[in-house]
């Protein structure tokens, strides 16, 4: 999914909007980082982080249809990318998220709770974690294509 470390930083420093509850900026480098990588497989693990904040701006707006749909492809999305997200993230609380909220009225609180982690550690403006922890796939692996 991710190859550079620019990359990897530009997704952290989203998750760190993200979970501060920042949805429009997380959105912005998000979508950024989706346009850098370009028309390659390797980015569609990105496209349910751009589906979470597009189910924050439709509950604002009130699109019930339109967050039910998100919901819906996200959990495909995270079903069919688990073994890739797991090596960026902890894919439990997005998909604990989206299980709960299949079949019930999403609320703002709901997904303000939504926390985005990676070895049990919050993603933070004021954390230092994508600093301290290499890139997943230099573990003795190449990157995914």
């Amino acid at each position: 999914m991710l190859i550079s470390v620019k990359e990897i930083k530009l997704f952290y420093k989203g998750a760190s909007h993200f979970n501060d509850n920042q949805y429009e900026e997380a959105h912005r480098l998000w979508e950024l980082l989706w346009k850098k990588i370009g028309n390659e497989p390797r980015r569609l693990g990105l496209k349910i982080f751009l589906q979470l904040t597009g189910i924050h701006q439709n509950c604002l707006l009130q699109k019930w249809d339109s967050v039910r749909y998100l919901i819906k492809t996200s959990s495909r999305l995270v079903n069919e990318n688990r073994n890739t997200l797991e090596a960026y993230i902890e894919v439990k609380s997005i998909e604990r998220f989206l299980t709960i909220y299949r079949d019930k009225e999403v609320t703002l609180k709901a997904l303000d709770e939504v926390i985005i982690k990676r070895n049990g550690v919050e993603f933070t403006k004021t954390s230092e974690l994508n600093e301290h922890l290499p890139l997943p796939h230099t573990k003795g692996t190449k990157p995914a294509p």
